[in-house]
């Protein structure tokens, strides 16, 4: 029964925390909200008896992505995003269609190679084991995903390049 309760519990702290991080307008209360999600995560990971999984998610998404993020946030100028503007795309509406279609693009060659049911780990699996179990129907959608966030990180050093920093000598004097 205590398992239920921490279950729940650490459910709500996960659905809360993803609401927060994706609804917050400062940037950095955002972050530290993804935080407590992975946080939460990592907990349901215990409850599974995955402790090696959420030992990585604690070290690898907390320690070293969320890191990354507040670093990144705190190097740029603007964080708050509070400057009164109300910024609205005009193509939200194709942009959600796009997006539901990659996801099912991506979302396709995992459900075609879904784990059976009688494929399970032996009661002391090695990490090389568990590593295969995960990685095995899923390792097309990663590659998909991994050129995809490469084509969004070669567009924001692109769309970075265009941006054009005031610098001393354009001050006025």
């Amino acid at each position: 029964m205590s398992g239920q309760i921490a279950f729940w519990i650490l459910s709500a702290i996960a659905v809360l925390g993803a609401l927060v991080a994706v609804r917050k307008r400062n940037l950095i209360h955002g972050v530290f909200a993804l935080m407590i999600f992975f946080a939460a995560l990592s907990g349901l990971f215990l409850l599974l008896l995955a402790e090696f999984i959420a030992a990585v998610q604690v070290l690898v998404y907390i320690g070293a992505v969320g890191i990354l993020l507040l670093f990144a946030i705190m190097l740029t100028e603007r964080v708050a995003g509070d400057d009164g503007r109300r910024m609205t795309s005009r193509g939200w509406f194709w942009g959600l269609v796009v997006a539901a279609a990659v996801f099912v693009i991506l979302l396709l060659p995992a459900i075609q190679q879904w784990p059976t049911p009688q494929a399970t780990l032996t009661p002391d699996p090695s990490v090389e084991e568990l590593g295969k179990k995960l990685m095995n129907p899923y390792v097309v959608t990663l590659e998909v995903l991994a050129l995809l966030l490469t084509a969004a990180l070669i567009g924001a050093v692109t769309a970075a390049q265009g941006v054009r920093m005031p610098n001393e000598e354009d001050s006025p004097e």
